[in-house]
Order: structure tokens, then C-alpha cells, then sequence
């Protein structure tokens, strides 16, 4: 095995690690923005929107970034696994 590619995937452990934490963070996140959409009132479908409702909303924006940026992480984790498997 070449230097190259155990640096390769030393820094694809280490990547892994990174989406794991984000993929913990992104967990929580959702999980929050869950728990308040389900704790909240039962309102019609008519009714005007509740002060709850931009909550919600902050909520499932703050729980979008996370996400996107464990996928990003995992991606890049396996694209190094495949460079260090090539530079073998």
C-alpha cells in the first residue's frame, strides 16, 4: 500500500467521523422539529396560520443544513475510500 493511499483513507476515517456528528446533530434536529409539529394545536385548514407556524419554520430550515451537509460529507468520505482503493 502506497502512502498515497493510506492518507487517502485515513482522511475518509476521518470524514466518516465528521458525517456521523453531523448526521447526530441532523437527528436531533429533526426530532425536534417533529416534536413541535406534533405538539402543536390542531387548527383547520382554514384557519389563519398560528404564531407557532414561523417556529416551524425556522425549525425545518435549521434541520435542512445539517442534513445536506451530512450527505456531502458521506459522499466525499466515499469518494476518498475509492481514490485510496485506485492508488493501490
Amino acid at each position: 500500500m502506497t502512502a498515497d493511499a493510506e492518507q487517502l483513507r485515513q482522511d475518509g476515517h476521518q470524514i466518516e467521523k465528521w458525517s456521523l456528528g453531523w448526521l447526530l446533530l441532523s437527528l436531533a434536529m429533526w426530532a425536534w422539529f417533529g416534536y413541535r409539529f406534533l405538539m402543536g394545536e390542531d387548527r383547520g385548514l382554514f384557519a389563519p396560520p398560528a404564531e407557532d407556524s414561523r417556529a416551524l419554520v425556522g425549525i425545518l430550515a435549521l434541520a435542512v443544513i445539517p442534513t445536506i451537509i451530512t450527505a456531502a460529507t458521506l459522499v466525499y468520505a466515499r469518494v476518498l475510500f475509492r481514490l485510496a482503493r485506485r492508488t493501490e
